[in-house]
């Protein structure tokens, strides 16, 4: 995505947790309090949408009735998108369902609730009562050369409100168009820049530049496996330790992560690493800090959420452009404030394997139950029948010889009434296989 530059062509964009994380864009607030939206796969850019003006007040007063509105207002997500972007919806569409493998490119244009919330509550509050001002970020505006990064075409109106406070936060900016001149030729390079705290605790300035590719098979004169590369590829970070050679002849053993936005991988020797002992209210045990160290990704169960006032779990591992945790929630059963648990949805297409999927057949996958569908493409011109189960472990369908839900005598009958043939013999229920699925009308 762009940098963010003018805030009077942006569009709102809306997920909600309940329904697999789907974005819709905001089109109007009706007078009861209830939105009306269109899925963005589906906007255009001259559509009829509700625009954010430059003074924010409309997401004030919009988030303050929001949060009167609905009952778990926890489970959306607000993102302000320029309005150009949405000729490329589709695309984008899938990067706001999956917001945790996603975000480092979507945080920076993610939209705080509560932030907007306070600030109505501020101008709504009696003259008399002047609250004490509070910073709210890491370093404040004042401690920063702006003129600096005035000179490389960066301003907080060009960053906006929510990518200065990340700024002033010590997070990481989107990708932007940073200006340098030489021999007085100017130019511009795309970049991210963050602020670092210096030896006597004033912010620096860090500036990465991004590279065309990732170039991930050695770093430092030191050749990368490839199970090395696979890994930072999928989950950005190596996985485990790494001996890398330092420019003073050393060997140090590090930990490996790869920044996406700048096609750049970083290290840290693993003795300058403080061992952690507690995370967000869970005391570790010596097994989890150690594989934490040695930059495993560690489940950990039970720990608390302040803005959401409830317990979760997530796989944690440790990143070191981001000089913290990576959480992953795929694939877990999250904790609720009643002890119950409740599973992530994965959404039911449409159509599965070629084959368009009836209601009965869509409304048992979403329930959990096996689903029998006749016909679908095995990818090399061929078709199968399988009963078909989600499997939330894996967030993915699994496809099986006969009813899993049910003994193997009672539903190798059934398969034989669907298919209106005899099922194939079989000794045990198993996945079907690729080499199984091939050939028109094979029953499994």
């Amino acid at each position: 995505m762009d940098n963010l530059k003018d805030m009077k062509d942006e569009v709102l964009v809306m997920t909600n947790a309940s329904d697999g994380n789907k974005p819709h864009v905001v089109e109007r607030i009706e007078q009861d309090g209830s939105l009306k939206t269109q899925p963005l796969a589906k906007a255009k850019p001259d559509g009829d949408f509700l625009k954010i003006g430059r003074s924010e007040s409309i997401l004030e007063a919009f988030f303050s009735n929001f949060k009167r509105q609905f009952d778990n207002p926890s489970d959306f997500r607000f993102y302000h998108i320029p309005a150009e972007l949405l000729a490329a919806a589709k695309d984008m569409a899938d990067l706001f369902r999956k917001p945790e493998e996603n975000a480092a490119m979507i945080d920076g244009y993610r939209l705080d609730p509560e932030q907007h919330v306070r600030k109505q509550d501020l101008r709504q509050a009696p003259a008399t009562e002047e609250p004490a001002p509070q910073q709210s970020t890491k370093w404040s505006m004042e401690q920063v050369d702006w003129q600096q990064l005035a000179r490389m075409g960066i301003t907080p109106e060009s960053l906006g409100e929510i990518g200065t406070a990340r700024l002033l936060n010590g997070h990481e900016s989107a990708v932007l168009d940073i200006k340098t001149s030489f021999e007085g030729i100017s130019l511009e390079t795309p970049a991210c820049i963050r602020l670092v705290e210096s030896p006597d605790g004033k912010p620096v300035l860090n500036i990465e530049c991004c590279r065309q590719r990732p170039e991930l098979g050695e770093y430092m004169g030191t050749e990368l496996p490839q199970e090395v590369q696979d890994s930072l590829l999928k989950t950005h970070n190596a996985g485990r330790p790494i001996d890398i050679r330092q420019p003073d002849g050393t060997v140090e053993t590090c930990l490996l992560s790869f920044n996406p936005k700048t096609n750049r991988l970083h290290h840290l020797p693993i003795q300058d690493m403080k061992q952690v002992r507690e995370i967000n209210g869970v005391a570790l045990t010596e097994d989890q800090g150690l594989r934490l160290m040695n930059g495993e990704s560690v489940l950990v169960e039970g720990m608390w959420s302040e803005r959401r006032q409830k317990h979760y779990d997530a796989r944690l591992q440790y990143n070191v452009c981001k000089g913290g945790f990576d959480y992953d929630f795929r694939g877990l059963n999250r904790k609720v404030e009643q002890g119950q648990t409740e599973r992530q949805e994965i959404i039911i297409p449409q159509k599965l394997k070629g084959v368009e999927l009836t209601q009965e057949q869509k409304d048992a996958l979403k329930a959990g139950k096996a689903a029998y569908v006749k016909g679908m493409s095995d990818g090399v011109g061929g078709t199968f029948n399988a009963y078909v189960r989600p499997n939330y472990e894996k967030m993915k369908f699994d496809f099986f010889r006969w009813n899993p839900d049910k003994s193997k005598k009672q539903s190798q009958g059934q398969a034989e009434t669907q298919a209106q043939k005899p099922a194939q013999a079989a000794t045990q229920n198993r996945r079907v296989r690729k080499s199984e699925k091939k050939g028109a009308g094979v029953s499994l």
